[in-house]
């Protein structure tokens, strides 16, 4: 479900977005400037939205993105892009493209109140640096789809975050199970008697095989769970991780009860929440082929906007 987050974000992404020519008065023969629409946001802006976490200190802006943003595509791109652009001669040039400092006159939102700024370091980011800024922060996914998909609706974002968070979600799970299954293996545990009880407190059987004969589906189940189960059983196993990290000397068998039990409470809360049990919250697409169709979304991307010019 959209939450009044991503809206805010989506609201605040539009109603800042400039156009390199929106000052420039229309003429005859219109030159190369008037010409350029490409689309930029102020670091400013973004600022205000994100906080200094994602976006740095203000007086930093040139050394942030020099040395916190990297522009690898650059010795990736081709000479001539599928619209005729051409890439930039040099990575000097190509930087420059996409972030052009200047002085500003702007507010900004920090912890410590709202700070006004007079003549102050800004910068226009072209929507290709927006998002190569936002790209290694997997939280800000609805916001780096924002900028991966140009006049998109607020719907079509929120949609694609929602299937592409699949990808984090489950990276984020293999972690937590490499976990337990490493505390499982130094006690001496059967793996297959382990890991058969976790998956019978998750989906009410110890075969989960035959959960993905009923959808027609192969490999493993945890590939084609859908958002909310890996969000329940991700949660169950953190909270079990944690009571094992914070209680000393904890016996196995006590974590085992621990681990059944928040596995049995995170089901039995996404079915009162949801209506729906895990097992019936499985994607016919697989995180392999979600992950696919994202890098696509981006190879495209960048072979059309990584060629924007601010100037």
């Amino acid at each position: 479900m959209a939450t009044k987050l991503h809206e805010d974000t989506f609201n605040t992404l539009q109603s800042t977005k400039h156009r390199v020519n929106e000052n420039i008065a229309p003429t005859l023969f219109p030159t190369e400037a008037e010409l350029n629409n490409t689309e930029y946001w102020l670091f400013s802006d973004l600022y205000n939205l994100f906080g200094e976490t994602h976006m740095g200190a203000p007086n930093q802006i040139t050394d942030t993105f020099l040395f916190t943003v990297k522009f690898s595509d650059f010795d990736k791109l081709r000479p001539v892009n599928p619209d005729g652009e051409k890439r930039a001669p040099d990575f000097h040039t190509f930087y420059n493209n996409h972030v052009a400092t200047f002085y500003n006159n702007y507010t900004l939102n920090t912890p410590i109140g709202t700070i006004t700024k007079r003549n102050a370091p800004d910068a226009k980011l072209t929507r290709y640096a927006c998002w190569k800024f936002l790209h290694p922060w997997t939280h800000t996914l609805f916001a780096q789809l924002y900028f991966l998909m140009p006049d998109a609706r607020f719907s079509t974002i929120y949609n694609a975050s929602y299937k592409f968070s699949r990808i984090y979600h489950r990276d984020e799970l293999t972690e937590y199970n490499k976990i337990i299954n490493g505390i499982a293996h130094r006690n001496n545990a059967n793996m297959r008697d382990f890991n058969a009880s976790l998956h019978r407190a998750f989906f009410y059987t110890s075969d989960p095989n035959s959960i993905m004969e009923a959808y027609d589906l192969h490999g493993n189940i945890l590939d084609h769970m859908g958002l909310l189960s890996l969000s329940a059983r991700k949660r169950a196993l953190h909270t079990a991780i944690r009571k094992w990290d914070t209680t000393k000397n904890m016996p196995f068998g006590k974590f085992v009860d621990i681990l059944y039990n928040e596995l049995i409470n995170q089901r039995v809360a996404m079915i009162q929440q949801t209506s729906r049990a895990p097992e019936q919250d499985i994607s016919k697409q697989s995180i392999s082929q979600i992950k696919t169709e994202l890098k696509n979304l981006e190879r495209n991307f960048v072979q059309k906007f990584a060629y924007s010019r601010l100037r």
